[in-house]
C-alpha cells in the first residue's frame, strides 16, 4: 500500500500535537506523502478552527517542513474550509495553498451555530431546535449544501461526504437504507461526477469509535465508484498515531466496492495509484 494522508489537523486548530510530530511519524510508518488542512477561519470564531491571526504562522511552519523533510517525504499544505451560505469567497485561497477540503460541520441562524459533527446532546439540538424535528429537512439541506458548496468554491475534496451520519450509528434520527435519504446521497454524486471533484473516503469516524464504517458508507462508495468518482484515502487524524488508523479495513472496503485505484500527490500532481 502506498500511504498517504491528506487530511489531518495539528494544535494550529483542533488538533493534539504539533505538525512536526505528525511529520516523524508519518516518516517512520514510510508515508509517501501527507498534508495539512487545519480548519479555516470563519465567520464564527470557535476553539477548532485556525485563528486568522496564525495563518501566516501555519503557513510559514508548513514551508519550513517541506523544505526540511524533502528527502524523506512530500508535505503539503492544505485547509479545510466550511461552506457558509452567504459569504461568497474567502481570503484564505492564495498560492500557499496546495489544495482545499471543503466541508459542512454545521448549520447557523443569525444568533447560534448548530453542529453535525459534535456530541451528541448538541447534534439532538441541530434536530429539533434548528429543524423542528425535521430530520428530511435537515439531511436535505445538508446535501444540497454540498452541491452548493462545490459550484461555488470548487474544492478539490469533499471532506467526510455523509458526515451527517456521525450520531446515528443506531439509526435513531434517519435510515441510512430509506429511499429518500439514499436519493439525497445520489443527487450529490450525480453532481460531481464527471467533474473531478475527489471524496474524502474518511476513517476518522471509526478510529475515534463513533463508527463501524467511513465516511462515505460501502453503499455510496460502490454508487461512487460505478460513476468512476476519485477518492483520496485520509485518516483525519487529530494525533500523530492515528495518521493510518484503520486504513487496512477501510482500503478493502474500497476494494469491494468497486474501486482499484486512488488519487495521491506526486510532485504537487494528482495521480492515481492502485489500491
Amino acid at each position: 500500500m502506498i500511504k498517504t494522508n491528506y487530511h489531518m489537523h495539528s494544535t494550529f486548530s483542533d488538533g493534539r500535537a504539533e505538525p512536526e510530530e505528525y511529520v516523524k511519524a508519518a516518516v517512520e510508518k514510510g508515508f509517501v506523502s501527507i498534508g495539512f488542512t487545519e480548519h479555516g477561519p470563519t465567520k464564527f470564531k470557535k476553539h477548532w478552527e485556525l485563528l486568522p491571526e496564525k495563518v501566516a504562522e501555519y503557513f510559514a511552519e508548513i514551508k519550513r517542513l517541506k523544505e526540511f523533510y524533502c528527502e524523506k517525504i512530500e508535505i503539503y499544505c492544505g485547509l479545510e474550509l466550511d461552506f457558509l451560505p452567504g459569504i461568497e469567497n474567502y481570503d484564505f485561497y492564495g498560492s500557499q495553498i496546495d489544495y482545499r477540503i471543503g466541508s459542512i460541520h454545521y448549520f447557523f441562524d443569525s444568533d447560534n451555530v448548530f453542529g453535525i459533527d459534535c456530541r451528541y446532546e448538541d447534534f439532538k439540538k441541530t434536530v429539533f431546535d434548528h429543524f423542528g424535528g425535521d430530520v428530511k429537512k435537515m439531511v436535505g439541506e445538508f446535501y444540497s449544501r454540498i452541491i452548493r458548496m462545490v459550484e461555488k468554491f470548487d474544492p478539490e475534496i469533499i471532506g467526510h461526504f455523509d458526515l451527517i451520519k456521525i450520531n446515528n450509528s443506531n439509526n435513531e434520527f434517519f435510515h441510512e437504507g430509506e429511499r429518500w435519504y439514499q436519493d439525497e446521497i445520489m443527487k450529490v454524486l450525480q453532481y460531481i461526477a464527471g467533474k473531478g471533484t475527489m471524496l474524502d473516503v474518511n476513517t476518522g469516524g471509526i478510529t475515534r469509535g463513533f463508527l463501524t464504517e467511513p465516511y462515505p458508507g460501502p453503499w455510496a462508495l460502490r454508487e461512487a465508484a460505478h460513476l468512476k468518482i476519485p477518492v483520496t484515502l485520509n485518516s483525519d487524524a487529530h494525533r500523530p498515531e492515528h495518521i493510518d488508523g484503520n486504513y487496512e479495513l477501510v482500503t478493502q472496503i474500497l476494494k469491494d466496492a468497486g474501486y482499484r485505484e486512488k488519487m495521491i500527490l506526486r510532485s504537487g500532481k494528482w495521480e492515481s495509484v492502485s489500491l
